[in-house]
C-alpha cells in the first residue's frame, strides 16, 4: 500500500487543524453480561460521540442501543447478517455522508465474521475516506492450540488486499478492530505500508484487553487502529470509562484523532503541453 509524500508542515499543521475527526474501535463483547453493561455502554457514547465508531462483535440488542445513543450518526443498513451480528461502521452525518460499502470474505471460519467497509465522503473537506474493521480469529481457537498454526497471518494478507484493490488513488485508508495479534498479523500490516495510530504519534503501545474487573486475563494488545495514504494520526489513546465497577466491555476502546494531508495538486500536471 503506497504512501503519500511528506507535505510542509506548515500544509500539515493548516490541513490538519481544519479537517479533523476522530475515530473509535470498540469490540462490544457480543451478549456477555449484557444487562450489567448496558449503561455502561450508553453512557460512554453519549459521553465521547466518535465521528467514526467501527465495531466488532455487534449483536442486534447493541445495535439498537448504539441506535438510539447515537441519534445523530448513521450506519450500513444491509440484509446480511454480518452487519447486524459482527461488524459495522457508525458515522456522523453532520460531518460524512455514505457513499458505497461492502463486506470482504478474510476465509474465517464465522461466515458472519468480514472486512467491513465503507467508502465516506468527508462534507466539509470534499475527499472520501475508506474505513474498514475486522475481527480477526482468537488465538485460542482450536486448530492453533492443537498445531500451532495462526489463521491470522491469512487473514492479515487478505485484508491488505482487498484495502489495497478498494482504495482510490490518494485515498486515505483506514483499517482497525480486534486483531487478536500483536506480532505477525501486525508485521504483516506493517509490510504493507499500514502504521498504527500509537506509532505514528511517538506513543508506546497500550494493552486493551482486560477491561478489569469487568473481565478478567493477562494484559495484552489486541486492539489497533491502522491508517495510510493522506491521513495522519494527531493522537491515540486506549479508553478508560467505567459505570461503577463495570466497563462498557471486555475491550477497551482504541481512539485516534485524524487530519488529512492537502489533497494533491494536479493543476500543474492537467495544464496542456
Amino acid at each position: 500500500m503506497s504512501s503519500s509524500s511528506t507535505p510542509s508542515p506548515a500544509a500539515q499543521s493548516s490541513s490538519s487543524s481544519t479537517h479533523r475527526f476522530v475515530a473509535t474501535s470498540y469490540n462490544l463483547w457480543a451478549e456477555h453480561r449484557q444487562p450489567e453493561r448496558e449503561e455502561p455502554l450508553r453512557g460512554y457514547l453519549q459521553l465521547t460521540r466518535p465521528d467514526v465508531l467501527c465495531l466488532q462483535e455487534l449483536r442486534p440488542w447493541s445495535r439498537e442501543l448504539l441506535d438510539a445513543a447515537l441519534p445523530d450518526h448513521a450506519r450500513v443498513d444491509d440484509e446480511f447478517e454480518g452487519w447486524v451480528r459482527e461488524g459495522n461502521v457508525y458515522w456522523s452525518t453532520a460531518m460524512f455522508e455514505l457513499v458505497e460499502y461492502g463486506a470482504e470474505e478474510l476465509e474465517q471460519q464465522s461466515k458472519l465474521r468480514r472486512l467491513f467497509w465503507v467508502r465516506l465522503r468527508h462534507r466539509q473537506a470534499d475527499r472520501t475516506v475508506l474505513v474498514a474493521t475486522a475481527h480477526f480469529t482468537w488465538q485460542g481457537n482450536p486448530r492453533e492450540r492443537a498445531e500451532g498454526i495462526s489463521p491470522r497471518i491469512n487473514e492479515s494478507t487478505l485484508a491488505v488486499a482487498a484495502l489495497e484493490r478498494l482504495a482510490g488513488d490518494d485515498e486515505p485508508v483506514l483499517f482497525m478492530g480486534d486483531l487478536n495479534d500483536a506480532t505477525n498479523a501486525i508485521r504483516v500490516l506493517r509490510g504493507a505500508g499500514l502504521v498504527d495510530s500509537f506509532t505514528a504519534c511517538g506513543a508506546p503501545l497500550q494493552p486493551t484487553h482486560p477491561a478489569r474487573p469487568t473481565a478478567d486475563g493477562n494484559p495484552q494488545v489486541l486492539d489497533w487502529q491502522f491508517h495510510a495514504g493522506p491521513i495522519r494520526s494527531l493522537n491515540s489513546h486506549v479508553g478508560e470509562y467505567f459505570l461503577g465497577d463495570i466497563a462498557p466491555s471486555d475491550h477497551k476502546p482504541v481512539v485516534a484523532t485524524y487530519g488529512f494531508d492537502p489533497a494533491p495538486d494536479r493543476s500543474a500536471s492537467d495544464e496542456p503541453r
